[in-house]
């Protein structure tokens, strides 16, 4: 065979895979850095272009919010239009069943298979933090992006109680791959989930040598105790885990922590945080896999805004020309000032690339430290000198004051400004209580007060904690409705079943009502997290509407008497009788409202085996189904190697390679 015919032979058995995560779309729309996102997003989309890619593997937060505008949209659907359609056919197969990776979608079918496109360059994505559905349907970003056929939205899960993950089954010539991917759910919950094996992998049972692999969208580093995804909980039997949502470039695949596969952490693509993991140089990789053996070919991005990260601690700076004339901190303000114009502007300087769209106006972040009050600026004026020489004048320096860390303080990332500036804002010390750095903590401490006056009867500091990240961070604007409609509802579900001498005891009974919940614990939270992750719970508020229910009565004295219950959780009520009997009238006949229950994967979807479509790949092609059983486990930690599976050199298994 000529040299010619074996390159040939091993092009069509190798996938090439362009990989890339936290693209982050609309970041900063409004501002100077408007276009620095998309930008970027079509230089990567360029690179899978011009290395005729199989596919590009996303991995979260293609979206910098949940809502994007319309503006946002509409420039990610040309952009995908632009690259990815085209008259070229696929080179591999999708063989899993369309009907269970896309059961979430409206189109159920795997973009390069729809008779109405033509798709050249198909892309698969999970969802991120900053883009996953909320409201009513649990409907995101990625969710309209599939329903333009543009993106295989992959990965979404909806039931919180028990996650079961089938893979994405490809095939190009002799190589099988298999792509799990799992979108992004709250850290401690997944961490949860993970150690008390909830979480299944289904795995092809009939397929030899399969390449897998995992993409995600969690926290890697260690922030807080359960607030991170351990590498050891992931699963033994994967080869390749595409890890997203950190943001610090660290594209070189990473032996895991007590496990044998790779994990590759591309990063973001554009800078949405003055930290230091943000000036790390950004890349993106393309992934060649042949049978069970893959090496990661690495690409610079050249479109992205120069962007340098310093620190100086002036307390013991030797560089600093005192005069003994001025106060102290003019001299160490001319001392920045030099600083910024004659080594950091110059770093910046030699970021640029010569790519005809690269942003010209550089990020600098200076960091500055000082010990005693005499030592702090003002960098206002600073601020406004370089104006007009930097895209972020009004923040180029951050002033902190010099602090001991901790053991325990070891944990957090001490260049998370976001951190540093709720720190200032709130104007706690290195040493106050936890609850004290977030709103969440705050709520509770508040409420969890021993004063009975300041303590919730009704609504639980739970919900309200929930309902609060729905809002802030998913632009939820019902979920605080909806909360206290069910909390109100469950409430009054609890006094009918209670039989009162008098109105004097609904306070009691309510209060009983209080400590029951409260004695939950982990229970009561994850019930309240049901709720709010239902798609249906604005109907079930519709059906379980209390105040509704009671205007349906014409006993007015009995409508009086639980409007004052359910608006205000306090006081006593008027009425004469026992609860449960006005409760149910006002209620109507039924006494109780029907919930519908939170939908979930059971039944025979997942028994024995799995449904694959074979098909070629021409897009007019027939698909015939055959069945494949599968293996599933709920120990991920003791997930065996196929045994029939080959091994190589570790040397030989990944190697990095620069490329233009």
């Amino acid at each position: 065979m000529s040299d010619e015919d074996q390159d040939l032979a091993i092009e069509q058995d190798t996938f090439k895979i362009l990989i890339a995560s936290d693209c982050h779309l609309g970041y900063e729309e409004t501002s100077i850095r408007g276009e620095d996102s998309f930008t970027t997003f079509e230089e990567i989309l360029k690179y899978g272009k011009r290395h005729e890619v199989d596919f590009i593997l996303l991995g979260g937060d293609l979206f910098h919010e949940n809502k994007p505008t319309q503006s946002t949209v509409m420039k990610c659907i040309n952009l995908l239009r632009k690259y990815c359609l085209g008259p070229k056919p696929n080179k591999f197969q999708f063989l899993t069943d369309p009907e269970l990776i896309f059961k979430h979608c409206l189109n159920k079918t795997v973009n390069f298979e729809d008779p109405n496109l033509n798709v050249e360059m198909p892309v698969f994505s999970i969802h991120g933090n900053h883009d996953d559905p909320s409201g009513a349907g649990q409907i995101g970003s990625l969710d309209l992006m599939a329903v333009t056929g543009l993106i295989n939205y992959f990965g979404k899960w909806t039931n919180l109680n028990k996650v079961t993950v089938a893979p994405l089954i490809l095939k190009k010539g002799s190589t099988h791959l298999a792509v799990y991917g799992l979108s992004h759910i709250k850290d401690q919950r997944l961490s949860r989930l993970f150690r008390d094996g909830d979480v299944k992998m289904l795995r092809p049972s009939e397929i030899d040598n399969c390449f897998n692999i995992f993409v995600l969208h969690q926290n890697r580093a260690k922030h807080a105790d359960y607030s991170f995804i351990p590498e050891n909980l992931l699963p033994s039997f994967f080869d390749f885990v595409l890890w997203g949502h950190e943001h610090e470039c660290r594209i070189h695949p990473e032996t895991a922590m007590d496990k044998d596969f790779r994990i590759c952490q591309p990063g973001s693509s554009v800078a949405t945080s003055l930290s230091e993991g943000e000036a790390v140089p950004k890349h993106v990789g393309i992934l060649h896999v042949r049978d069970c053996r893959f090496k990661l070919q690495k690409l610079k991005l050249e479109t992205v805004r120069p962007f340098v990260f310093d620190s100086i601690n002036v307390h013991d700076n030797d560089e600093i020309k005192i005069n003994p004339m001025k106060p102290l901190a003019q001299s160490i303000e001319a001392y920045l000032d030099e600083y910024i114009e004659h080594t950091m502007i110059p770093k910046a300087a030699e970021q640029l690339t010569g790519h005809p769209k690269q942003p010209k106006l550089p990020l600098l972040r200076l960091r500055v430290f000082y010990t005693d009050d005499d030592e702090k600026i003002d960098s206002f004026r600073l601020d406004q000198k370089y104006v007009d020489q930097v895209a972020n004048a009004t923040d180029l320096i951050l002033v902190r004051k010099q602090r001991t860390t901790t053991k325990k303080e070891e944990i957090y990332d001490l260049d998370d400004d976001d951190h540093v500036v709720m720190q200032n804002a709130l104007g706690y010390g290195e040493d106050a209580p936890e609850w004290s750095r977030t709103v969440q903590l705050g709520i509770r401490k508040y409420f969890g007060s021993k004063d009975s006056r300041k303590q919730l009867s009704v609504l639980s500091v739970t919900g309200l904690n929930e309902a609060l990240a729905l809002f802030v961070d998913k632009s939820d604007k019902s979920a605080f409705e909806d909360l206290i409609y069910h909390q109100m509802n469950e409430a009054q579900k609890y006094i009918e079943t209670k039989d009162l001498d008098g109105p004097e005891d609904i306070m009691e009974v309510i209060d009983n009502f209080r400590k029951e919940r409260e004695g939950t614990g982990d229970l009561e939270e994850e019930k309240v997290r049901r709720f709010l992750d239902d798609s249906d719970r604005a109907t079930q508020r519709r059906i379980e509407d209390p105040i509704e229910a009671i205007t349906l009565d014409s006993d007015n004295e009995t409508q009086s008497n639980i409007e004052e219950i359910t608006t205000t959780g306090r006081g006593r009520g008027r009425g004469r009788g026992r609860g449960r009997a006005r409760a149910s009238r006002a209620r109507g006949t039924s006494g109780a409202a029907q919930t519908k229950p939170t939908a979930s994967v059971t039944g025979n979807l997942w028994t024995n085996e799995l449904t694959f479509v074979k098909s070629t790949p021409a897009k007019t092609a027939k698909k015939t189904a055959k069945k494949i059983p599968v293996q599933s486990t709920s120990k991920q930690s003791t997930l065996p190697f196929r045994s029939s599976k080959k091994t190589t050199d570790t040397s030989e298994l990944c190697y990095v390679s620069d490329s233009d």
